[in-house]
């Protein structure tokens, strides 16, 4: 998954300014265009912070070249929106990436009208590597972590639960690449069938210590998770069994602001616990979703 993101993203700017402001002019156009764009105006107006705290820092000379790459974007998709959407037939998803692409020009746009209201303390940098990046930065990540269960344990099956959560800080490897290393604690269930032929409620401590790899493709998040896992078997820290666990998930950002940037992710897994404390080794089919923040301090 995430090597199809890494080859599915791969037509941007060279140099890494122009790489850097695209993305984080993307990431607005982006947010903006799921709860449906209709006015450029409006919706550049509600943005306009986000806009023009990555416009401020980013030299003149950069700022034009990106609108001139994004131009020849265009050019390549065969024109602008409404020709390729007519083109087509009406086919409006047709000319999405065109639409993407105008809309950039319209954030960019919109950004040289008002650079002359830069604050002071936003001046250009020839090193500018974006806001809504991780790049070369130490990020926190913080995150709730459910997942519905279904586990085979000693050839009988049934069902569990786990909520976790975790703290990983990461390090932006490249503007599309971050991988952390954290620890996550919770509460793991299983629903085992009782005497009466019924399910109780099993819940006992579960931990593990995750590595994370994240893609990132605009406000899109590919996710590759495998994580050193522990479970009890009783209450509370009693009969500890240890495992592993390995998870992909696919997840949606909205802009940074103020350093924060919230997210989604839903993702699903496998899980292995060991044999031990009297119990049969475990295997788990998981999925669920984590909701989380991205912190840049």
């Amino acid at each position: 998954m995430a090597l199809a993101a890494l080859a599915g993203c791969a037509t941007v700017p060279d140099p890494p300014v122009e790489r850097a402001l695209y993305f984080d002019v993307r990431a607005v156009v982006e947010t903006q265009s799921r709860i449906d764009w209709v006015i450029d105006e409006d919706h550049l107006d509600e943005w306009s912070s986000a806009i023009m705290t990555s416009a401020c820092r980013t030299p003149t000379p950069s700022r034009q070249a990106l609108r001139v790459w994004i131009n020849e974007r265009l050019a390549a998709e065969g024109g602008s929106a409404k020709a390729v959407y007519e083109a087509s037939g009406g086919d409006l998803s047709a000319a999405s990436d065109a639409l993407a692409y105008e809309r950039s020009i319209a954030a960019l746009d919109y950004a040289e009208r008002r650079i002359g209201e830069c604050p002071f303390w936003l001046t250009a940098d020839p090193g500018f590597d974006g806001v809504q990046g991780n790049t070369r930065r130490l990020v926190w990540i913080a995150e709730s972590m459910g997942s519905g269960e279904l586990v085979s344990s000693g050839g009988d099956w049934t069902v569990g639960g786990t909520g976790l959560g975790r703290v990983v800080p990461a390090w932006g490897i490249t503007d599309r690449l971050t991988l952390g290393v954290g620890v996550e604690a919770g509460v793991g269930s299983t629903f085992p069938r009782t005497e009466s032929g019924g399910r109780g409620v099993k819940p006992v401590f579960a931990g593990g210590v995750p590595v994370l790899l994240r893609v990132l493709d605009g406000t899109l998040r590919y996710d590759l998770d495998v994580a050193a896992v522990t479970r009890a078997t009783r209450n509370e820290f009693e009969g500890l069994r240890y495992g592993g666990r390995i998870g992909v998930g696919l997840g949606a950002a909205t802009p940074r602001v103020a350093g924060v940037m919230p997210y989604i992710v839903i993702w699903g897994g496998y899980q292995h616990l060991l044999a031990g404390a009297g119990e049969p080794a475990t295997h788990s089919i998981l999925a669920g979703t984590r909701v989380g923040i991205n912190w840049d301090p």
